[in-house]
């Protein structure tokens, strides 16, 4: 992932291969920040789409003054997937599962293309590396570390599939629609055969899981996280994942009408789907509870019968205009779950959510529907004891499918459970407010994320400059 230049003030290296969804590429972008901010030179190689998705953070990223190591977006020509429509680079794109697989078998194209592009950087020095393990030879190959975009807590390797490029992908790759997808060849190669492993987690929240990982391994694995507290402004936070469908200055002017921690916001990332009927018992359920609160629905699930149940005089917004706030599309949700007024979160538990709503400090509600996410409630419930399960039973093949409806009564019931006080509400509001304090501990000067980046850097470093294995 890093190497040293010949010249003696030549930065560190490091190229990024992030696989194509939100999920991984925003956080990759927070690993760049936090590399460049300590001198570092970063090359992050994406596809056309996503690069012009991540072009307004990247360009925020170079204009700042406490980033001194220069950053580059470097795009690989991406091929359509067979049946999907022009531009369909991300798994937030695809139009149907039944195209979820063609996305990756198209990613496999890019393994030539990469393998190239990697040798023209080392060609240029400072040589530089990525997950891959089409290494262009052992004396020349520079450090590769693998990372994973799931907790430490899920099973040891991360969702993929195996008609993914060999660890390009691989390292970071969410869950496509196979029952056992931790057993992809792909995936199990490239930790294996990566020099170290970088999580998106911290000491205090699953250091003991880290370090034993590390044992079973036998190679070093740094936590660098939260990476969302890499950008620590309001606006690079208002423009993470891509254009908010609302100004956040009337998101925080609307919070700021309320009392403090009395709001619940609710929002299941970009991938997760919500079929138009679920979409309405939420809606109806948190009208119920009483508590005000913010619903996002995404573009995708503004089907008709949403747009009806929503709209005109006597719909949903206008009889829940004064306590309600419906955000149609992307919600700027990192500037949302840290207001004051917001004192709940109701989640699919994708992992980059659930430590958005760490460092926010927030009790939440466990929705999750595919994937990592049945472990990272888990985590939650059981090992931080900061939320409250749902009880969602089933679990989807895709991101994309449907399963287990949950009535509004239910969603009632849950959001009550959360909000309305008593003393286990009090325990996990307590609760969570330390796991906020330790976290944003873990990234500051003499934390323990903090020091693993200055060991991945050395690593990384003295790893190239003494010959890669």
């Amino acid at each position: 992932m890093a190497t040293k230049g010949s010249a003696p003030n030549t930065p560190t290296h490091f190229v990024l291969v992030p696989f194509m969804a939100q999920g991984h590429l925003i956080p990759a972008m927070d690993i760049a920040a936090l590399l460049t901010a300590r001198g570092a030179a970063v090359t992050l190689i994406t596809t056309p789409v996503n690069a012009a998705r991540l072009r307004p953070l990247a360009d925020r990223l170079v204009a700042s003054s406490s980033h001194s190591g220069p950053f580059r977006l470097a795009e690989l020509p991406f091929p359509p997937p067979p049946s999907a429509p022009e531009g369909c680079e991300s798994l937030d794109l695809i139009p149907s599962p039944r195209l979820v697989l063609n996305l990756f078998r198209a990613a496999a194209a890019l393994r030539g293309p990469l393998t190239s592009l990697l040798r023209s950087l080392q060609a240029r020095r400072p040589r530089a590396s990525s997950p891959t393990s089409a290494r262009p030879g052992p004396r020349t190959s520079p450090p590769t570390l693998a990372s994973r975009a799931s907790s430490t807590t899920s099973p040891p390797a991360s969702p993929c599939s195996p008609t993914s490029p060999p660890s390009a992908t691989a390292s970071t790759a969410p869950a496509p629609p196979r029952r056992s997808p931790s057993r992809s060849p792909g995936t199990l190669e490239a930790e294996a055969t990566a020099d170290g492993l970088v999580l998106n987690t911290f000491e205090l929240l699953e250091g003991d899981i880290a370090a034993a990982y590390a044992a079973m391994l036998g190679k070093p694995v740094y936590c660098i996280g939260p990476l969302c507290l890499s950008t620590k402004d309001t606006v690079g936070s208002v423009g993470r994942g891509g254009d908010a469908a609302v100004d956040a200055g009337r998101c925080v002017e609307w919070l700021a009408a309320k009392k403090p921690r009395s709001v619940i916001y609710v929002g299941f990332g970009s991938l997760s789907y919500v079929p138009p009927k679920q979409v309405i018992e939420i809606g109806e359920g948190l009208a119920a509870a009483g508590a005000p609160f913010v619903l996002v629905i995404k573009q995708t699930e503004l089907a008709p019968e949403v747009a009806q149940w929503l709209s005109g005089e006597g719909g949903f917004e206008d009889r829940n205009k004064e306590k309600g706030m419906v955000i149609r599309g992307w919600a700027p949700q990192a500037v949302i779950l840290t207001h004051p007024s917001v004192g709940g979160f109701v989640t699919h538990c994708g992992w980059n959510s659930v430590l958005e709503g760490v460092i926010a400090g927030l009790p939440t509600i466990c929705w999750p529907s595919f994937g990592d996410q049945f472990m990272n409630k888990k985590v939650i419930t059981n090992i931080l004891k900061t939320g409250v399960d749902v009880g969602i039973k089933g679990r989807q093949i895709s991101h994309m499918d449907s399963v287990q409806l949950l009535s509004r009564q239910e969603v009632e019931r849950a959001v009550r459970s959360l909000m309305d006080g008593g003393e286990e509400a009090e325990e996990r509001r307590q609760r969570a407010a330390k796991f906020a304090e330790e976290a944003r501990k873990a990234m500051q000067e003499g934390g323990s994320s903090y020091k693993d980046l200055d060991r991945l850097m050395q690593f990384a470093s003295q790893k190239d400059c003494n010959g890669a294995d």
